[in-house]
């Protein structure tokens, strides 16, 4: 069992046998499956959903690989240097695919498709197509390379291979899926990688182990660790370079990760954040590519430059641009990861016996275990030391990141001490987001505004500040404005018996011009006279004149209706029976009388008779009319 820290240790490891000269086990990172052999009899544990099963494999032993296909119908095994063998589960057949370059050495392969596959060697890289029914392999292309080692990304199928004797010429290829027949793939453009320069004796070279190809905010990165050699003073510390890879742009260095020591590192990606273990202290670092605070703060792990540019703003890069590299730090002091007890007892962290892949995978090949990396956010949030707008905007990037910023606005705003410029400024970012708002005015409303509305000790003027701030953020960024938001501060001001504060928030703009609170105003024209009046003044603002006639004649107040509607010659929209509806109720004989002659004028004027329609729906009124006055 994991402990409860920043960083930690999925719960349910997959549990395989610890590696020994007789049980060799080996990782598909493409699949997550560990294959562990037991003389001809091979276990294998899928790290996606926890289940195992058995296969007997003949000459298990001699095994140097094994991979499944990607829809598990074949198992790709290589037993020589020169060629792979492919086993149709489905079928109980076999066959064999060797190295087109017979001189060459195969020094691993991938599955890029269900039926596709690339062998690396040490003189080409061979892409072939399987037909499993048939039990054939096809050639489809080949690459003629001078090969040192290489790495893959199942995730976006992306080979990267080295060449030449420093091993420091990268050449990547992209193998793009099939729509329809055969895959395609890119060549794309080689690149030199600079290494640190080398010690009296020495050679600089770049190894297998210090590039890993990662994946942030769903761009895809080589991260090459470069350490200093012996005798070279002037490079004291490690550093990590990231190159952005593209399938139709030249790779380009764009950031370095400072870590400031030396030694051994390996790292993952976990939540749009790599982690650096360094071995020798038992530490890991953080490093968010994508964040940096505030300028105005100060902090011993703040990137390094300021010279941050669009280009290095994920997930927004422009992948053109050149030249632009920003040096980043630690966003926190190094920890460890916590504690991991199995069987009851605690198991060694940061051992020279664990292998990392990407993205969190942790496998520690003496115990037989193989852990997913995890992050706290909650954590996160307790250990950063920055503004809170700069932890909001960290926390942004997380996966699960809206409960933490729920719980850290409603703390916020409960201490009353936050100044409101503060609150402001974590909310434009909430709201300035390009596409789409991440947390919406509902999830607002019920995870922050509500749950802090009935705390008795935050005052009424500090909550009405604070909805309204959030209300000005909206406004500022063009939102449409929920009209609950405006309910909450008038319910507010009724209950503490401050109505007469309406008039200033309206006169100042605070809140803005709407039809909906137009119409709540109104609405409280029997608790507080004068919000009828902001009502319809408001309605006037808006050019709303069918509003501002529907609620003088909701009043009763019939002949302020007709007159309004006449003044902005409006009058021959007017429904006739509301109007003598109205007149009817009020008892007023005077009041009807002169609206069923406005309405009878009306119809002389625009059909050259005073008579009402049956389609008016007023007979009722019109011999109400009769009685009361004698016409026939």
């Amino acid at each position: 069992m994991s402990g409860s820290g920043l960083l930690y240790l999925s719960d349910n490891p997959v549990k395989f046998p610890p590696v020994t000269r007789t049980t060799p086990v080996f990782y598909d990172e493409t699949n997550q499956e560990i294959f562990a052999m037991s003389g001809d009899l091979v276990t294998i544990y899928n790290a996606k959903d926890h289940t195992e099963h058995t296969l007997t494999i003949d000459n298990a032993v001699n095994i140097i690989s094994i991979k499944y296909s990607i829809d598990h119908r074949i198992l790709a095994v290589q037993r020589s240097n020169q060629s792979v063998d492919f086993l149709n589960i489905q079928e109980n057949t076999e066959f064999s695919q060797c190295c087109r370059r017979g001189s060459g050495n195969i020094i691993g392969f991938n599955w890029t498709c269900q039926n596709e596959i690339v062998f690396i060697n040490h003189q080409a890289i061979e892409f072939y197509q399987i037909n499993a029914k048939q039990g054939k392999v096809r050639h489809i292309k080949s690459y003629s390379i001078n090969v040192n080692w290489f790495v893959y990304s199942p995730q976006f199928c992306v080979l990267v291979v080295s060449s030449t004797l420093c091993g420091n010429i990268l050449h990547p290829f992209y193998f793009k899926t099939p729509q329809h027949g055969t895959s395609n793939i890119h060549r794309l453009p080689k690149f030199q990688v600079e290494l640190p320069p080398a010690g009296p004796n020495q050679r600089s070279q770049l190894l297998e182990r210090q590039v890993s190809i990662i994946t942030l905010h769903g761009k895809l990165f080589l991260a090459i660790t470069k350490s200093p050699q012996l005798g070279q003073e002037s490079y004291k510390t490690t550093e990590i370079c990231l190159y952005v890879l593209a399938t139709e742009q030249i790779v380009n260095k764009v950031a370095t990760l400072q870590l400031g020591i030396t030694g051994r590192f390996a790292l993952n990606c976990v939540d749009n954040m790599i982690v650096v273990h360094h071995q020798n202290s038992k530490s890991s670092m953080l490093f968010d590519v994508c964040w940096s605070p505030t300028s105005n703060e100060s902090n011993n792990v703040l990137p390094l430059s300021t010279t941050r540019t669009p280009a290095l703003k994920i997930p927004n890069f422009n992948l053109k641009t050149e030249g632009q590299v920003v040096t980043f730090r630690p966003i926190l002091q190094p920890m460890s990861i916590s504690q991991f007890t199995h069987e009851e007892k605690p198991c060694e962290l940061y051992s020279s016996t664990w292998v990392v892949f990407q993205p969190g995978i942790i496998i520690d090949a003496k115990q037989g275990l193989l852990w997913e990396l995890k992050l706290s956010v909650s954590k996160l949030s307790m250990h950063m030391v920055c503004s809170k707008p700069s932890l909001i905007k960290l926390l942004l990037h997380r996966r699960n990141y809206k409960n933490t910023i729920f719980s850290t606005l409603r703390s916020l705003i409960l201490t009353q001490s936050t100044p409101l410029s503060v609150l402001g400024d974590i909310f434009d970012i909430l709201n300035s987001v390009i596409d789409d708002v991440l947390i919406n005015q509902d999830e607002m409303l019920e995870e922050v505004f509500s749950p802090l509305l009935t705390k008795e000790e935050l005052s009424p003027s500090y909550k009405i500040s604070v909805i309204v701030e959030y209300i000005r953020s909206l406004r500022l960024h063009k939102l449409r404005i929920s009209y609950y938001y405006y309910e909450i501060i008038i319910q507010i001001l009724i209950r503490c018996n401050q109505l007469f504060k309406l008039h200033q928030l309206v006169q100042f703009q605070v809140l803005g011009d709407s039809a909906p609170l137009a119409c709540l105003l109104l609405s409280l024209d029997k608790t507080y006279e004068p919000a009828f009046l902001l009502g319809i003044d408001m309605l006037k603002r808006l050019n709303d004149t069918s509003g501002i006639v529907e609620a003088l004649l909701q009043k009763n107040d019939v002949t302020a209706a007709i007159q309004y509607a006449c003044a902005q010659n409006k009058e021959d929209t007017l429904d006739c029976a509301k109007f003598l509806q109205s007149a009817a109720d009020s008892g007023d004989n005077v009041l009807f009388y002169s609206t069923y002659k406005f309405f009878s004028t009306r119809n002389e004027r625009l059909r050259k008779s005073a008579e009402f329609l049956p389609e008016d729906g007023v007979e009722e009124f019109v011999a109400l009319y009769k009685s009361l006055f004698n016409e026939l």
